[in-house]
């Protein structure tokens, strides 16, 4: 048999009325009361009913991922990480595009949340970088967790990773291996995470007093084809380097295509690294070194944010940053 609200009741040595207001996060309660009645939801496995809640707490019990990005494989990781979440909690994910050029955005999701009664957003890059929109959110008391937030970072809850570092790391792992001659492909300018990757390659090249050669860093857009057009800019020049970092993988697999009709050997006569590492590092032959983002764990974590906002039975959690792992793979060779 399930459990009820009566056995937690019982359980807790609490009245009813008590586990109600815990379950529905309501602010007169002593917190070694609601530590006691969650410690024994914990234990009985109780699930609440979502739709008596609903009806009491005129929540819908939606959440929405809002985005606009093309990378594929990063949403999807997104998805999964946040339906995890849900599955627990017993919410439902919706999922909405927008467009980020979109100059009546705010009121388009405002209207949105208001006309579905969903209980907050989730909100991707580069949504996550208008600063002005984000603000406006809050201006409408919409309740909301952002990942990979603006470097001018909002007031409410963010999961983001740690790019600069991480680009840094990398930029210094290149430089360890012998390599003097680095260029850089830039991702699209409206995301906080290109100028966060650059900066990072840039600050190792400075502390490792190497020379910048401004031929060889290109402004790119994350796609393949901005990569192989960088590619094609590079490969052209009379003074070419031994090592190029792309600020993501798709366009470090636009480098390679590039690269190969040149006839330039990979990695013998250039490395080429990426970042993010989706499922095309691991396509591509040979197979790209590159920057891993724990993308499904930030997704999860941005969940629990939100859920923790309006949900006394999600554990509250706290804004985080997220530490990415460096891949190396056959891309990358040592100088010899």
């Amino acid at each position: 048999m399930s459990v009820t609200i009566k056995d937690v009741s019982n359980h807790a040595g609490v009245s009813i009325k008590t586990v109600s207001r815990v379950i529905n996060n309501e602010e007169n309660v002593a917190d070694a009361t609601k530590h006691k009645v969650l410690a024994s939801i914990k234990k009985l496995g109780f699930s609440p009913n979502k739709s008596a809640q609903s009806l009491r707490s005129k929540r819908s019990y939606m959440i929405a991922l809002i985005y606009d990005n093309s990378n594929k494989s990063y949403l999807a990781d997104i998805q999964n990480g946040i339906l995890q979440v849900c599955k627990k909690s017993g919410y439902n994910l919706i999922l909405q595009e927008c467009d980020y050029e979109d100059k009546d955005l705010s009121n388009s999701i405002i209207d949105f949340v208001e006309s579905f009664n969903i209980d907050g957003l989730i909100v991707t890059p580069p949504l996550s970088d208008k600063d002005d929109f984000l603000s406006n959110l809050e201006l409408a008391n919409i309740q909301y967790s952002v990942i990979a937030q603006s470097t001018k970072k909002v007031s409410s809850s963010f999961v983001s990773s740690n790019d600069y570092d991480a680009s840094y790391e990398m930029t210094e792992k290149i430089i360890s291996l012998g390599h003097k001659k680095i260029g850089f492909v830039k991702g699209n300018e409206i995301y906080s995470a290109s100028s966060l990757r650059f900066n990072g390659f840039i600050s190792a090249i400075n502390d490792h007093s190497l020379e910048r050669n401004f031929d060889w860093i290109i402004q790119g857009d994350f796609t393949f084809e901005s990569g192989f057009q960088a590619g094609k800019k590079i490969f052209s020049l009379a003074e070419q380097p031994t090592a190029i970092f792309a600020s993501n993988d798709s366009m470090a697999a636009g480098l390679m295509k590039s690269a190969q009709m040149k006839k330039i050997l990979i990695p013998d006569e250039l490395s080429i690294i990426g970042f993010d590492d989706s499922p095309i590092a691991q396509q591509v032959w040979p197979s790209l070194s590159t920057v891993r983002q724990p993308v499904n764990e930030m997704a999860i974590h941005a969940a629990k944010l939100l859920i923790g906002k309006f949900d006394g039975l999600t554990e509250k959690t706290i804004s985080k940053e997220f530490k990415s792992a460096i891949i190396i793979r056959e891309s990358l060779k040592k100088l010899s």
